[in-house]
């Protein structure tokens, strides 16, 4: 049986987000949300449990070109979503962040689901067929019934406090002469993208900064670049950033660290390689003053998938990807939408 504090779906009207009428309430129910989801998981508090925080995070989403609509009940901001259309590798899309939508728990999730259906009609007709959502853990049941399938995890890890204070064997900071070292690794995670069973595609220009991304992390003094050397050259890197205030959200609490890539030579993988970088990159976290770690991984990565949650993280969050049938863009389709 439903739960009686849940009023029935029917009795809401859906109006185009208008940032003078909205923000607040949106900032009043984004924050709630984000209260309910630090009780699941309190490494995520404090912040954005404000509504004048969550405000801020709207107002920038609007000036970066997100727009959607709410859901009002009774004269009230039911919930809302929000959406940025983009271009480029991930085809035309529409991209909605984890502090683009929320609702209230006496409408409940299926107020998304309206909000959805609202907007994704015109998404269609302007031939956005990919859509994108970072939805938080407890909302992940509403999306999965939408037709949306993981594609990314999200997760945090808290940094232990008493760790080693000396670096295992073969593992030091980088420098720039270890670039032709580490050439051969530097494609390693745009190659575990692309295999089976992922299957994600990744444009030329993505491959052709990899060498100076990289070199541009090492050269950062803020970035702590850990590799681990072996008989046979570089076995496996580790890249650590600390998240500044102005990049915190939602998901990066303020003061985290970010593990941002680590790769593991074919020769070097079984050997313990990539959990002594972990080990000891959360370790060297640990000393900068750091209690948690965050990082991300393709959900349908065997390795990913099994290594990082032996290392302590914990999902938070999903990045989900639904695309549409093109052949939805015939005309019969888009007439009738």
């Amino acid at each position: 049986m439903p739960s009686s504090s849940v009023r029935p779906i029917a009795a809401l009207t859906i109006e185009l987000f208008r940032p003078a009428d909205h923000l607040g309430p949106a900032a009043e129910l984004l924050a709630a949300r984000h209260r309910r989801v630090a009780r699941l998981e309190p490494a995520l508090g404090g912040r954005f449990a404000v509504p004048e925080e969550c405000r801020a995070l709207l107002e920038q989403a609007w000036e970066d070109g997100a727009r959607g609509a709410v859901a009002v009940r009774d004269g009230a901001v039911a919930g809302y979503l929000l959406a940025r259309s983009g271009e480029g590798q991930r085809g035309r899309h529409c991209w909605t962040q984890s502090h683009h939508a929320a609702y209230s728990p006496a409408a409940g999730p299926a107020v998304l689901h309206r909000l959805y259906a609202a907007l994704s009609a015109d998404w269609l007709a302007d031939g956005r067929l990919h859509h994108y959502v970072v939805a938080p853990s407890a909302d992940l049941p509403l999306w999965l019934t939408l037709g949306f399938p993981h594609e990314q995890v999200h997760a945090i890890a808290d940094v232990p406090a008493t760790a080693p204070t000396a670096a295992p064997d073969g593992v030091r900071k980088a420098v720039p002469t270890d670039m032709d070292a580490l050439e051969p690794l530097l494609g390693l995670i745009n190659e575990a993208h692309a295999a089976p069973p992922v299957f994600a595609f990744t444009d030329q220009p993505m491959w052709d900064v990899l060498r100076s991304g990289h070199l541009e992390l090492m050269n950062d003094p803020a970035v702590a670049y850990w590799v681990c050397e072996g008989q046979d050259g570089i076995d496996g890197f580790v890249v650590m950033r600390p998240v500044p205030r102005e990049e915190a959200s939602i998901l990066k609490p303020e003061g985290s660290v970010e593990l941002l890539l680590a790769a593991t030579a074919p020769h070097a993988r079984g050997t313990g390689v990539g959990r002594r970088l972990t080990e000891w990159a959360l370790a060297d976290a640990a000393q900068r003053g750091h209690t948690l770690c965050v990082t991300d991984w393709r959900a349908a990565n065997p390795f990913s998938s099994v290594f990082w949650p032996r290392r302590g993280f914990r999902p938070v969050a999903y990045r989900l990807h639904r695309m549409l049938d093109p052949r939805l863009m015939g005309p019969e389709h888009v007439a009738g939408v």
